[in-house]
Formats: C-alpha cells, sequence, structure tokens
C-alpha cells in the first residue's frame, strides 16, 4: 500500500481553523464529528489518492488536482510523487449539515 505524506497549505490550515470554530459555536458534538469525517477522509486520500474524488483542471496550473467530500466540506488538493498537499477546504452550503 502507497503512503502519502499529508500537507496542509495555510489556506488550508486557516479554513479547516474556522470551520470547526464556527460549527463548535453551534454543537460541541457537530464539530467533533466534523473532525472526524474531515480526518477520516484524509486518512483514506493519504492511501488511495485517486479513489472517491473527482478530477479538476485548474486554468494556468500543472497537476493532479482532486476534490473530495467529507459531510458538506469540500476538500481540495494536489497529487504528487509523495505528498498530497491539502489546498483548501470549503463549505458546501447546498448540502446540510
Amino acid at each position: 500500500m502507497i503512503s502519502h505524506d499529508v500537507v496542509f497549505s495555510q489556506t488550508a490550515k486557516a479554513s479547516f481553523e474556522e470551520l470547526f470554530a464556527h460549527t463548535q459555536e453551534a454543537s460541541l458534538i457537530s464539530a467533533e464529528k466534523l473532525r472526524a469525517k474531515i480526518f477520516h477522509k484524509l486518512h483514506q486520500i493519504k492511501h488511495h489518492p485517486l479513489q472517491g474524488s473527482k478530477s479538476m483542471i485548474v486554468p494556468g496550473a500543472e497537476g493532479n488536482f482532486r476534490l473530495a467530500t467529507a459531510l458538506n466540506v469540500k476538500i481540495y488538493y494536489k497529487v504528487e510523487d509523495s505528498r498530497i498537499i491539502v489546498l483548501e477546504l470549503l463549505l458546501d452550503k447546498s448540502q446540510p449539515v
């Protein structure tokens, strides 16, 4: 089984903290559930970066860009030879929590 290192961009780190804090204001249980689902999805991505995700074309950039979803959070990431770079985490407001 191939395993990639998973690193967060500064933008993704800030987005995760904001999503978690916002959810925590409403419910500690919901915030913990969200955190667990995101990290579970990242664990899956770490071992199988192409499964359960969609390919994306990013104008002006080269590479294997992907989109995966955990609950109502979209995870945008780039697959490189030995690492996964989490670029951004965004709340999908069209999906219920």
